[in-house]
């Protein structure tokens, strides 16, 4: 059996796959983080063991483990493995003063990085922000649970590209970036390709018996990706979750550009995703607003009221504010106004990632599966889309059955 493990930003998540990719069993458990000042976002280790404890499924049937997680989150650790300092989430944003400095140190930083732009979450940005001692060692969130099930320090390339430590250009570490935060590289993992063997189970306090391989399926649109095959098919993948977010596989390494995300896809392949701000968080805000839209069911029936258009009246998602609102309007209106200004902010995504009308659309995350905003997202578009139940749990038990030679 194939154990897939998603160390996501709101839960960690595992299921237990058989050789033929049936989910057998499924298991959740939410994180909870701190808050500080200056935008600090903090995850507590201990609050990090407890949620893997719950989700961890140790079976003696297990024959690999795949694992797959949100990217710029990590800890410090000094050489006997204790951590120095609470997981730094991706969510913070206390290292907005080390931008400006890295970006007169590092000038050509969008040619070598999975982002165009230098950003406060940024492993980069939060070491300048609070440098590591020399004997510390920086490991992302899967990396740091590959040292404990296997003692081998190892990340792979789609995860460290996300970090602003590496180089895209030549294929490791990049030493420009190094030397501007002041680590050394034998302070990092050692990078292999996504999709590699990080290294076997030792048994030694996981709770896991020994010998079981453990496979890197990068961040968790890479894997959602890979569980809906878009290396096959061609598809472009539109996840309408808490984000929008808008992925297409390549065969070729994308060129830097404002707003794009690239970085490297399994097989040798390439990614360029584009993500927006909002989705189902401002669906999640109009439930507490509006008149009749308590829960997700009376929101998405009222929008299903409304004509399309919603009578003149739009949706400022920048803003958050209604325009051309006037007595004739309902809360049908307003909520879909919202659903129909989330598809037209689609069109900007799939322009940026380059997908084209002709080519296959493919949905996923929750608002997939309301047939409203499915529908408005095709109307929109002007174009056919497809739900998808693939998800980053899927795909990394996909790149473990690619292991086991049974996909």
């Amino acid at each position: 059996m194939i154990l897939a493990l998603d160390l996501g930003s709101t839960s960690f998540k595992a299921g237990v796959f058989d050789r033929r990719l049936r989910l057998l069993e499924e298991r959740s458990a939410p994180l909870r983080y701190r808050y500080g000042p200056g935008g600090r976002v903090e995850l507590d280790v201990a609050w990090v063991e407890a949620a893997m404890r719950r989700v961890l499924v140790p079976r003696d049937s297990i024959s690999v483990i795949a694992l797959t997680s949100q990217a710029q989150t990590f800890t410090v650790v000094d050489p006997h493995g204790r951590c120095r300092r609470p997981f730094v989430s991706w969510q913070d944003g206390s290292a907005g003063a080390a931008v400006a400095r890295l970006r007169r140190r590092l000038p050509d930083f969008a040619s070598h990085s999975s982002f165009a732009d230098l950003l406060p979450c940024l492993q980069i940005c939060q070491i300048k922000h609070r440098p590591v001692l020399q004997q510390e060692m920086v490991l992302s969130l899967p990396s740091f649970w590959v040292r404990r099930w296997t003692g081998e320090d190892v990340t792979d390339d789609n995860i460290a590209a996300m970090s602003g430590l590496y180089s895209l250009v030549h294929g490791s570490w990049w030493p420009a970036a190094l030397r501007a935060c002041g680590l050394r590289e034998s302070q990092l993992p050692r990078v292999v390709p996504i999709g590699s063997v990080a290294g076997v189970t030792t048994g030694h306090e996981s709770g896991l018996p020994a010998g079981i391989p453990v496979i890197l399926a990068g961040n968790d649109q890479t894997a959602g990706a890979y569980g809906a095959q878009l290396h096959k098919n061609g598809a472009t993948l539109v996840t309408l979750g808490t984000a929008q977010v808008v992925y297409r596989c390549l065969e070729r390494r994308p060129a830097a550009r404002p707003g794009l995300i690239r970085g490297p896809y399994p097989g040798g392949r390439y990614y360029s995703m584009a993500a927006d701000a909002w989705g189902g968080n401002l669906v999640n805000w109009a439930e507490t607003v509006l008149v009749g839209c308590a829960t997700h069911a009376q929101f998405f029936a009222q929008a299903a009221r409304a004509p399309a258009g919603c009578r003149g009246l739009t949706f400022d998602p920048e803003r958050g504010a209604w325009e051309g609102l006037n007595l004739q309007h309902e809360a049908s209106d307003m909520a879909r106004s919202i659903l129909e200004s989330l598809a037209d902010r689609l069109s900007g995504l799939l322009r940026r990632v380059g997908s084209r009308p002709q080519r296959p659309l493919l949905v996923s995350g929750g608002g997939a599966g309301q047939p409203v905003w499915r529908g408005i997202v095709a109307e929109r578009l002007q174009q056919r889309v497809r739900t998808t139940r693939a998800n980053s749990l899927l795909g990394a038990a996909r790149l473990a059955a690619d292991f086991l030679g049974i996909s």
